[in-house]
């Protein structure tokens, strides 16, 4: 997914420029186990961001010596482009380029993934084989009036609310988490879709008693997955998310081959809000762990019940 990023104000080398970062998982999302208050750009251990400038010079006439370099908070140094700078003149617009490998999660960068991160994009217009110091400032001058200085734009995402909730701190994920959240949006969709269609009716027809239990079982699974992941428990909530995601597909495919169906049971309600099922001849259950495993034990019971395998936890 790539992201626009623009700064507009007076500068002395261009009109305009605007970043763009592809790579993310997501982006603007809260995060539960880092904090569900604030919002966060996720991206998976070991994958790639490629942090794009679009760079538009202005009317003055002068060679622009153009390179940059990305620095996040677990580094000393910035990691800048590789090759040569890039030479822009007068009125022209150039995409400067930057991929950035997101360490593996191990030795030093091992905790990576317990804490959210910040960055600073910086481009620096300056001469060829210079080094820029200090503080990054776009001076506002006219070389045909002045001497040519140095100059830097600077992107990050530790800006707080001069942001304008276009950047957001990064959340570094291993495989669990990054899978954790696959599975959660996929279940979540298949869900509310279903929450919808059993909403639509307050009798539904025989043979849909086995789409609602999985129903429940998929809802109860959500909800321990989310505890889990709170939690740090990531391998649990990766396989809690997984079933969550394997009920919610059985109930799904159940509703689509009922066809005159062999399980008779009539349901009286359905209280989606809560999360409620009223089975007939079984009662109000209310879907909470115990909840779950009595209902779990009654599914197993109805023909053509099958359990979804879980999926085995991964590193």
């Amino acid at each position: 997914m790539a992201f626009p990023l623009t700064v507009q104000r007076a500068h002395g080398d261009d009109n305009s420029n605007s970043l763009n970062v592809s790579g993310f998982l997501y982006k603007g999302q809260s995060d539960s186990y880092l904090g569900s208050g604030s919002q966060y750009d996720a991206v998976q251990a070991g994958n790639t961001l490629t942090f794009n400038v679009l760079f538009t010079a202005n009317s003055y006439v002068y060679q622009r010596n153009l390179t940059m370099g990305v620095k996040f908070d677990w580094m000393s140094n910035y990691q800048n482009m590789t090759g040569s700078y890039t030479a822009v003149f007068a009125g022209q617009t150039v995409t400067l380029s930057l991929p950035y490998t997101i360490p593996a999660l191990t030795g030093q960068y091992a905790n990576l993934n317990q804490a959210p991160h910040t960055w600073i994009l910086q481009v620096w217009d300056m001469p060829v084989g210079a080094n820029w110091h200090g503080g990054c400032f776009d001076n506002n001058y006219n070389p045909a009036y002045q001497t040519v200085l140095p100059m830097c734009i600077s992107f990050t995402n530790n800006c707080g609310f001069f942001c304008f909730g276009q950047y957001h701190p990064v959340a570094v994920y291993n495989s669990a988490q990054a899978n954790c959240y696959t599975s959660r949006l996929q279940a979540a969709a298949i869900l509310t879709s279903l929450g919808a269609a059993f909403s639509s009716t307050s009798s539904p027809p025989p043979g849909s008693s086995t789409a609602l239990a999985m129903y429940s079982q998929a809802s109860t699974q959500m909800v321990l997955a989310n505890a889990a992941y709170s939690n740090g428990d990531f391998a649990t909530a990766q396989a809690d998310y997984q079933n969550a995601l394997n009920d919610a597909n059985a109930a799904q495919s159940s509703l689509s081959t009922i066809g005159g169906g062999t399980d008779t049971a009539t349901f009286t309600g359905i209280w989606l809000d809560s999360v409620a099922l009223l089975l007939g001849g079984i009662g109000a259950i209310m879907v909470s762990f115990a909840g779950f495993k009595y209902l779990r034990g009654k599914t197993k019971a109805l023909q053509g019940y099958a359990t979804a395998a879980p999926a085995a936890p991964k590193a």
